[in-house]
């Protein structure tokens, strides 16, 4: 029994067992199974005999625990970025989403919303562009207040339901740690950029429809 072993036994059934989820609720699960809480919950996710095998090798080996945790570590940094960056990434096609196919609004309120959602994006991207070259992430407190302008530009108004559901989101940004921020951020700039390209074809069609009346 490898440390290497025992945590990717460990992480493929947490993974398995959080899946089931829907996207928001199952990064909150495995948010809840952060490596520092690893000794709460190890047991609970090995099999019958890995478990025992485990607790027989950790009886002769005060230091096997800390190694299994420092590559379950790494897995859960390399598993919890990707889907907690795919989370936010929706959040950010949710807000384009939710001016272009809003029909209670005109087409010239959808495309002064829609300038200033690409601003907002624009200037996040750059952010996240100097935060990348510098390798040094985006602070908890930075990334909520992108969101927070993002939801001002979509909504035109203080919009409180979005504000507290990204909040909530958000918080689950602090406990990866910097390589893992910094993957979050690299998918976001991913998705900034298919976005933009969105935006900017819909604001000329919608330049074309406004030239026709």
């Amino acid at each position: 029994m490898e440390p290497r072993e025992v945590a990717e036994l460990v992480m493929d059934r947490i993974w398995g067992y959080c899946s089931k989820n829907r996207d928001d609720v199952a990064v909150k699960c495995y948010a809840d199974h952060h490596p520092d809480e690893l000794g709460t919950f190890i047991y609970s996710f090995l099999p019958e005999k890995e478990a025992e095998e485990l607790k027989k090798v950790m009886a002769n080996s005060s230091t096997f625990l800390d190694e299994v945790k420092k590559e379950y570590e790494k897995l859960w940094n390399e598993e919890m970025s990707l889907r907690y960056g795919q989370l936010l990434s929706d959040e950010i096609t949710g807000g384009y989403e939710s001016i272009i196919q809003n029909d209670e609004i005109s087409d010239e309120t959808k495309a002064k919303r829609l300038k200033a959602y690409a601003k907002v994006l624009s200037e996040f991207a750059n952010a996240i562009n100097r935060a990348l070259r510098e390798k040094k992430p985006l602070t908890e407190l930075e990334l909520l207040d992108w969101f927070d302008k993002m939801g001002d530009a979509v909504f035109g108004l203080k919009n409180y339901s979005y504000y507290e559901m990204i909040g909530y989101y958000v918080g689950f940004y602090e406990g990866l740690n910097d390589t893992g921020k910094l993957d979050v951020l690299s998918i976001l700039l991913d998705e900034i950029g298919n976005v933009l390209y969105d935006i900017d074809k819909d604001l000329s069609e919608l330049g074309a429809l406004a030239n026709e009346r």
